[in-house]
């Protein structure tokens, strides 16, 4: 197995390029559907935990936040 060889070089490894505004904004807008449907239920008249809405609403301003932060990395840094 190559990945347990004591002999392999460290310097193989590269981080993965990945495009965190849109990282961000995808999971910030399935935060957005979960608190959509955490709110259709309410308004049926399902019994939902209340911890549920503030965790969705908790995952869309990080998302947010994260959105922001990468925005402003990429304007100072474009080759990022």
């Amino acid at each position: 197995m190559r990945a347990l060889d004591p002999q392999r070089n460290q310097q193989e490894l590269h981080p993965a390029r990945v495009n965190t505004k849109k990282l961000f904004f995808t999971g910030s807008a399935c935060w957005l559907v979960a608190l959509t449907v955490v709110g259709a239920l309410h308004l049926v008249g399902r019994s939902l935990d209340g911890r549920l809405a503030l965790m969705c609403l908790t995952g869309l301003v990080l998302g947010v936040l994260g959105y922001v932060w990468a925005h402003a990395i990429q304007r100072e840094q474009p080759d990022l």
